[in-house]
């Protein structure tokens, strides 16, 4: 049976390595001049790519027999309709073929959610590490630029101003978003892996150095959504998340002391100036003056919203209203937004139910702790996504679509099955989203390469970046 589930997937090996290497190197290495493509159309570039191939396997997959991760039928009405809903809210859109790419764009994530949980059932235990292990280099390739960064700063007495050392994202919140969906998985090894005892000192070492980074940073919002997820994880968890929990609560005390060290005590004595905000702030009129414009939005186009990526159609300074929530009620219509709530809440609820205290307990080690992991990665998220733009950045989109697919990964597991026709209409699906993808996508993607002084432009005037930078 694994010789013939091996065979089926050896096609999927090239989106492998693209989706790894890029999970891996993508934050920290710039392939390109930032005069040439800024961070963020790097990242939207590559992260098309990955999109790409992952629906060019799902054609390919559909066309022959396969692991496919069956979709519940109530699950697959709520997505026909929600389809359905965008459609209708791209075709009223001021530009009908931007809105396309926003549709095309979160559906073929989706497509990459299916792709990761069927990599999950391949082999769980390979490819969890794989995945883990890929955060942990990536994290590690980041980090080693940032203290050379301020190494070199504190040598030299060179103030550090954003974004040095921060490199590879547009903003820092960016940053802070990549920064959160990995918080809970790169825990795994500590929890689960039997690791020798200098490896452990040196996770525990480079999780604490990670924290330091968080606080430099200077982010509430991703604070106060740890802090959500840690205590609704607590509570769900109860004694099962408490290995967890005190790791968590170990590297934030050791991370805020090294943070003291290195952007206090060190710069005061070596008298220096290294550059760094707070978290102790208490002004938040940008975030609201955006909130109420979405507001106004909904208000006006309640049904099917202003059209999918147009909130920077109506917004002359920002291309979303940091928030998850009013920014799909304001582009995608209030019967939209209530659909993917629906599946939201029915997801969880699901989750729940397998995944509960009394069930976790008797399963091996590394499934408890995924599972754990998992959950909090998800409500962590969700609640910065209130206040920031998770939903909205490429890496941050890579990401929670990768979370998500461990999560079908782990809830399937065992309830697979190996067809030759039943999904096909899922195969003709993912043919019509890459037409779709490449149609609405490719003129400008050909216009920024080619170096005009527009850029990779969306034809809007909104200073905040949404899914290409700002226009040059």
């Amino acid at each position: 049976m694994m010789s013939r589930i091996n065979s089926y997937l050896a096609p999927s090996s090239l989106v492998l390595l693209v989706y790894v290497a890029l999970i891996t190197f993508l934050p920290s290495v710039q392939f390109m001049p930032k005069y040439i493509i800024w961070f963020n159309d790097r990242q939207r570039l590559l992260e098309l790519l990955l999109l790409s191939l992952v629906l060019l396997d799902g054609v390919f997959i559909g066309f022959n027999r396969a692991i496919l991760i069956p979709v519940n039928h109530k699950l697959r009405k709520a997505f026909f309709l929600l389809l359905t809903l965008a459609s209708i809210s791209a075709l009223l859109a001021q530009s009908p073929k931007h809105a396309v790419i926003e549709v095309s764009v979160f559906a073929a994530l989706s497509y990459l959610a299916l792709f990761v949980a069927r990599l999950y059932h391949e082999n769980k235990e390979v490819f969890t590490k794989r995945i883990t292990y890929a955060l942990w280099a990536s994290i590690l390739l980041y980090m080693v630029s940032f203290y050379t960064g301020y190494v070199t700063a504190t040598i030299f007495k060179t103030p550090l101003h954003w974004p040095f050392p921060f490199t590879g994202f547009s903003n820092i919140r960016s940053f802070n978003q990549y920064q959160l969906w990995t918080l809970g998985l790169i825990c795994l090894p500590l929890l689960t892996f039997e690791i020798k005892k200098n490896n452990r000192f040196c996770l525990h070492l480079a999780l604490t150095c990670w924290w330091v980074l968080l606080f430099y940073s200077a982010s509430r919002g991703v604070l106060i959504a740890w802090l959500a997820g840690m205590l609704l994880t607590a509570f769900i968890y109860r004694k099962l998340a408490w290995p967890f929990l005190r790791l968590q609560f170990i590297n934030i005390a050791t991370g805020y002391s090294s943070y003291y060290i290195l952007f206090k005590i060190v710069p005061a004595l070596h008298q220096s100036t290294l550059i760094t905000g707070t978290i102790i702030r208490d002004t938040a009129n940008d975030r609201i003056a955006l909130w109420d414009k979405a507001l106004i939005l909904i208000r006006d186009f309640p049904l099917f919203g202003v059209g999918p990526m147009h909130y920077a159609w109506h917004n002359s300074t920002n291309g979303h209203p940091h928030n998850s929530l009013l920014q799909l009620a304001a582009e995608w219509g209030l019967p939209a937004t209530l659909v993917m709530l629906a599946i939201i809440g029915y997801g969880i609820s699901c989750w729940l139910k397998r995944f509960n205290v009394n069930k976790l307990q008797v399963q091996p080690k590394l499934d408890c702790n995924l599972a754990i992991l998992l959950f909090f990665t998800l409500i962590a998220n969700a609640a910065y996504s209130l206040v920031d733009g998770v939903i909205v950045s490429p890496i941050s989109q890579v990401l929670m679509f990768t979370m998500i697919g461990l999560m079908i990964g782990q809830y399937t597991y065992g309830h697979f099955t190996i067809t030759e026709n039943k999904y096909r209409l899922r195969s003709i699906f993912a043919g019509f989203l890459f037409a779709a993808m490449v149609w609405s996508t490719l003129p400008e993607i050909v216009q920024g390469l080619s170096g005009n002084e527009k850029g990779f432009s969306m034809g809007y005037a909104a200073a905040g970046p949404r899914f290409w930078h700002e226009t040059k």
